[in-house]
């Protein structure tokens, strides 16, 4: 008797069949500003569609269309977390994507809503979701403070901007020994400011005007930002590293938030884009600048938080780490990423294990903190050379 070959069956198969089983549909939804297509796959394999606004009515309708049993998915955007809220009272799946990482869709050569909304059903039916770039929905308290930061950043550049303006003015009038930094509030401003004349006089009153109103704006959002900080405690043990203050805290936590999406401290190193770019083929390892992914104002908050640890007394490990970095011959530009990726990886796990952060000695040979306490003198040699 010839037995037939047991042939073992596919895991994949078996997991996705297991991740996708039951009775709902595959849906897939394409937003645009006013209107959307959505496109689905039932059980039987049959393809349909509709379509319609996406203003509060136009919602209403679309939500009477899905069951509890539907799965969809849908490209991130700043109305996706709003659908997404109002979904949950359905109880259908929703899932979100990166359309950075969808390249089958902007790179194909037929690309209309339709044809887009296809595609996003026909991937959550075929892929697994380990496999799908999946954005997970922040949270109301997440929503809540990545609003404030930024709103603050908005602000923050605006009154960078409406400065530069002003200092143009004076260059205008052929003023050149003012500063930028003679116009930062506005008692220096107006110290300054009997120095235009003619049109420029005038210019500058509207916009000083403009200053003093995002500044007051400006003073609002820091009461809220403390406050917020304040009631956070994963915030308050951010804060125990040094150079972590209540903007750098609050940024990291909106976006990161208890870091439960992550498994370990490098994935949040990758997230904020503190990571090389690699090209490796063969034999061939090639490193480039970093990948500057993810949020770039919480990527230059780490930044800021860095060189103030390194420039600090009390900057401890870290401090060590960039003077250490130096003396090897690494360039100040990248010894500070390498700092700022640190402190990324360090925000993570304070906040993931719940622990305030306690510093640990960095160990370095005997020549190198030669060189270090060499070159730390030097400097403070001519930083008192100037003083004198």
């Amino acid at each position: 008797m010839i037995r037939k070959p047991v042939i073992a069956p596919n895991p994949y198969f078996i997991h996705k069949e297991q991740y996708m089983q039951g009775t709902g549909r595959w849906i897939g939804i394409d937003l645009s500003k006013r209107t959307y297509e959505l496109r689905y796959f039932d059980q039987k394999g049959t393809v349909g569609g509709t379509g319609g606004l996406t203003g509060i009515e136009g919602r209403r309708k679309l939500y009477a269309k899905l069951t509890a049993a539907d799965i969809v998915a849908i490209e991130a955007c700043s109305l996706v977390f709003v659908m997404e809220k109002e979904m949950r009272s359905i109880g259908c799946q929703v899932v979100i994507l990166n359309p950075s990482s969808l390249a089958v869709i902007y790179a194909s050569t037929k690309k209309t809503d339709k044809e887009d909304a296809l595609k996003l059903a026909r991937m959550i039916k075929v892929y697994e979701k380990e496999d799908l770039p999946i954005v997970s929905p922040p949270s109301d308290t997440e929503m809540y403070q990545r609003k404030l930061v930024s709103e603050y950043a908005v602000l923050k550049r605006d009154r960078t901007r409406e400065i530069n303006r002003l200092h143009a003015l004076f260059l205008q009038c052929g003023i050149t020994d003012i500063k930028k930094a003679d116009l930062s509030t506005a008692l220096h401003r107006a110290a300054v400011f009997e120095r235009l004349t003619g049109y420029e006089a005038e210019q500058g009153q509207r916009l000083c005007r403009r200053l003093e109103l995002i500044e007051g704006q400006i003073q609002v959002l820091d009461e809220k930002i403390k406050i917020a900080c304040k009631e956070d405690d994963n915030i308050q043990r951010a804060k125990t590293i040094p150079g972590v203050g209540d903007k750098t805290a609050l940024a990291f936590s909106a976006y990161v938030g208890d870091g439960s999406r992550f498994s370990n401290a490098k994935q949040v190193a990758n997230y904020v884009g503190l990571v090389p770019r690699v090209d490796s083929s063969g034999t061939i390892n090639r490193y480039g600048s970093i990948a500057k992914k993810g949020n770039a104002y919480v990527r230059s908050l780490l930044y800021q938080a860095a060189w103030a640890v390194v420039r600090s007394s009390n900057g401890g490990p870290l401090k060590q780490k960039f003077l250490y970095m130096s003396a090897e011959g690494k360039s100040k530009k990248k010894s500070i990423t390498a700092i700022a990726r640190k402190m990324a990886e360090l925000l993570y796990t304070v906040i993931k294990t719940k622990q305030i952060y306690t510093a640990r000695p960095l160990c370095m040979n005997k020549a190198v903190c030669v060189r270090i306490h060499d070159r730390h003198y030097k400097e403070r040699e001519l930083s008192s050379r100037k003083t004198i």
